[in-house]
Parts: C-alpha cells; sequence; structure tokens
C-alpha cells in the first residue's frame, strides 16, 4: 500500500473465517520462473496462499520474475474457478523514491541558484511544483518520464456474468513489495500521525505541504527577479526545509535498497481476492460481471492501475457507469478502515460506497464498525480509478496506536506476523460488501 507513511515527513472482529486445506509449496523450473509455479487441487487457506506467495523469493518488485510469478501462480487458481485470464502489460519506472529523491532534491538545489538567478530558481521550483502536483493527482508526468522504465504487466482475471451484463464489479490488488527505509519506523510514524493543532489538519497531507512550499518558492522568486522584494535568506530556508527533509528520506530508501517480503502488504489483499473467488461462486446476480486484477507497480506510484485506467479509458471496455472498483490492500495487522484518497487534498468516497459500508455496519452491529482513514500521503491502485470518475473505494488496515498497518514496509512484514484473525474478518466484511454492492 503507498498511502500511509510518506518519504517527506513520516505522517502522520471477530473473524467468521472458515477453515480450509492447507496447500503445498510451488514448484520452480530449472529456469528459476519460467513456468508458472502451481498450488495443488486442495483450497488452501488465505494464510497459507499468502506463505506461499511469499516463498517465491525476495525481492518481488514491479517489474521482476518474482512479481510475475506471484501474479501467474494466483491467477492459475483463478483460472480453475472458471475466470478468464488476461495479461497487459506495460512500462513503467521502478522506484516511487528515486522519483521523490529527484523531484524534491532539485527543488532544495532550486533555492541555492535562486539566490544568484532567481528567474532559474523560481522555473525550477515552479517545474517541480507543477510536476509532482500532476503526477500526485495520476493526471501527467513530466520529471518522471526521465527515468528508465522497465515492463511490467497487470493480470485481469474476469468471470462474466451469466445473463446480459449490467453491472461490472472489479477488486484490484497488487503483488509487488516495496523498498524500506529509516522513514517506516514505528516512532517517526506516531509522531507523524499526530493530531495537528486546530485548523492545521491539512499539515498531515505531508507531500502536499513540500509541494505547497516548492511552489511559493517560486512566487518568492519571481518577486526578487522583477526587483519588488528579495526575500530574507532564513525565509527561503524556511520554506525549503519540506522539500529538504523529502529528499532526505528518500535517499536513505534508495541508498538502502532493501525490500520487503510484502505479505501483508500487499501478499493480504491478493490471497483475500482469491479467497473471494471461491467464496462468491454462484452468488453474484446473474447480470453481474465480475473482474479480479492483481496489478503491479502499486508501490512504485500505483504505476500498473494508472496504465490499466489510461488503456481502459482509451478504449472505452469499462465505463464509470456501470463499473465499480474495490481496492483491497493490506487487510491485516491493524483494524479495518475504508479510505479516502487524496495526497495534496481530498478525493471523497463516493457516497453511495460509503453509505455501503455504513449499511453494512449497521447489519452486523456486532462486529467493529468500518470507518473512514483520511489518507495522509501516498495513494492506493484505486486513485487512477477515482479521478477518471469510477465509483471507486480501498479497504485496508490500520493500527490506531501508530497509524499505520503494524510492519508497515518494514522487513518484519511476513506472513508469520500476521494477524490471521483480523485478515479473516478482513475479508468477510469485503465478501459482505461485495454482495451488497451487486444487488
Amino acid at each position: 500500500m503507498r498511502g500511509i507513511v510518506s518519504t517527506n515527513f513520516p505522517f502522520a472482529t471477530k473473524s467468521e473465517g472458515r477453515a480450509r486445506a492447507r496447500s503445498t509449496r510451488p514448484v520452480l523450473s530449472a529456469e528459476g520462473m519460467s513456468a508458472a509455479p502451481q498450488l495443488n487441487t486442495s483450497r488452501p487457506s488465505p494464510i497459507d496462499r499468502i506463505r506461499t506467495l511469499e516463498e517465491l523469493g525476495p525481492r518481488r518488485l514491479t517489474g521482476t520474475p518474482t512479481e510475475r510469478a506471484a501474479q501467474e501462480l494466483l491467477g492459475n487458481e483463478l483460472a480453475g474457478l472458471g475466470y478468464h485470464l488476461e495479461w497487459r502489460s506495460y512500462r513503467w519506472s521502478q522506484s516511487l523514491y528515486a522519483v521523490l529523491m529527484f523531484h524534491f532534491g532539485l527543488a532544495a538545489l532550486a533555492t541555492g541558484i535562486g539566490f544568484a538567478a532567481p528567474w532559474v530558481g523560481a522555473g525550477l521550483h515552479a517545474l517541480v511544483a507543477v510536476s509532482y502536483t500532476l503526477e500526485s493527482t495520476r493526471r501527467a508526468l513530466i520529471l518522471r518520464s526521465l527515468f528508465p522504465n522497465i515492463t511490467s504487466q497487470n493480470l485481469l482475471a474476469t468471470l462474466p456474468a451469466r445473463g446480459e451484463r449490467k453491472k461490472r464489479l472489479v477488486i484490484v490488488a497488487h503483488a509487488d513489495a516495496a523498498y524500506t527505509g529509516l522513514v517506516f519506523t514505528p516512532e517517526l510514524i506516531k509522531v507523524a500521525t499526530k493530531q495537528p493543532p486546530p485548523g492545521l489538519g491539512w499539515f498531515k497531507k505531508q507531500l502536499g505541504l513540500a509541494t505547497a512550499t516548492v511552489a511559493v518558492l517560486a512566487i518568492v522568486e519571481v518577486i526578487a527577479a522583477t526587483g519588488v522584494w528579495a526575500a530574507p535568506g532564513w525565509l527561503r530556508g524556511l520554506l525549503t526545509i519540506p522539500a529538504m527533509l523529502t529528499f532526505l528520506f528518500n535517499v536513505d530508501v534508495v541508498l538502502r535498497n532493501r525490500v520487503v517480503p510484502g505479505a501483508c502488504d500487499n501478499l493480504s489483499g491478493c490471497s483475500a481476492s482469491v479467497e473471494l473467488a471461491h467464496r462468491l461462486q454462484g452468488r453474484l446476480p446473474d447480470d453481474v460481471e465480475f473482474v479480479i486484477v492483481i496489478s503491479g507497480s502499486e508501490e512504485a506510484g500505483t504505476g500498473g492501475a494508472l496504465r490499466l485506467a489510461e488503456q481502459l479509458m482509451k478504449t472505452k471496455e469499462w465505463t464509470p457507469q456501470d463499473t465499480t472498483v474495490l481496492g483491497l490492500d493490506t487487510l491485516s495487522n491493524g483494524t479495518l478502515r475504508m479510505l479516502e484518497e487524496g495526497e495534496l487534498w481530498p478525493v471523497p468516497i463516493p457516497a453511495h460506497l460509503e453509505a455501503a459500508v455504513v449499511a453494512e455496519n449497521q447489519a452486523r452491529p456486532e462486529l467493529p464498525p468500518v470507518t473512514k482513514y483520511v489518507i495522509p500521503t501516498g495513494a492506493t491502485d484505486v486513485l487512477p480509478f477515482l479521478v477518471r470518475g469510477f465509483p471507486a473505494m480501498s479497504l485496508t488496515c490500520i493500527d490506531p496506536v501508530i497509524g499505520a498497518p503494524r510492519h508497515y514496509h518494514r522487513p518484519s512484514d511476513s506472513w508469520r506476523n500476521m494477524d490471521v484473525a483480523q485478515l479473516e474478518a478482513s475479508i468477510d466484511f469485503a465478501e459482505r460488501l461485495i454482495v451488497r454492492l451487486s444487488k
């Protein structure tokens, strides 16, 4: 999940689960990953499926054979349930943190340049502010386009409607894993999740703050260049602090170059998607098409979801009028919440989706309610769809003590450290919500 902790400032039920048959481990080809690993014919439990996926290998970065192997393993099980599989490749840069480092490192450098050449400083600050605003809102890529791209893929598994299709329900879960760094230590997360003073809630939009101060610096330097007023150095330095912190935290992530197992984030969502395919067999109305997307590149900046949304809008294969998208991302190690997206400013949850969650809470008052959580920074795979008009929303788990899932983007994010009861409870809620949305 790319949506809880920024590399700017570190921000800030009982299960109705069913026992499942245990899985065998996959067997890979002599080439390592060229043949799709196979699950046995018995149905694995969600946690066993996660374990099998995690044990495919380390460094499950986007564009790697391990990411593809995880998608193939899941696809094989879905194909056995009658789902039609479609692979869609795309190009994307592999490291979000390198992109952030470049954006805000350039902004910090521009402050120094601005003292000697204010027009140049203003231009560079404006470039960074515009580039990151467009990228954060999933509208366009400017500075990221300078980075080399690799090939990754999305897996679309479709169960066609039994009759004339009138509605399409999509669940999306990403298979790639994240880098780690100092910014993801729980102590720093707690500091950033602390509630700001009244009236300053926007300060929790950490990359929004960094982007805004870069834009202000561009204005300050234009004023200086025109001879109206030269801002003192201390003011320019103060305005540069958010960009400098963003740069330094991302340098740390890039230099460490360490990838987490990503069991909870987000093999939990992947396993839950397949589990839901089993549970929902024959239960959806005849006019509903059900699609499971196992995406790539979410941890690299929701690249797989963005490329898919762009493709679908171009071809008009899916339309906002008949398609609803539900993200499943990090379904354990916290309390289940519905996410309000938006890194720079809020992108509200569509009213009917929030109402469906509330109705489901009311239908089961004995269970902990699923409430709204406003993402401080980052995004999940639903944002590219949401900003293009699709009704979309993600479910995730947040530990209220630290403001993020436990083990979030940490080397300890292994299947061994997952709350299995919460995983099952999250899947149960997603199942009930999908059934409600299908009506």
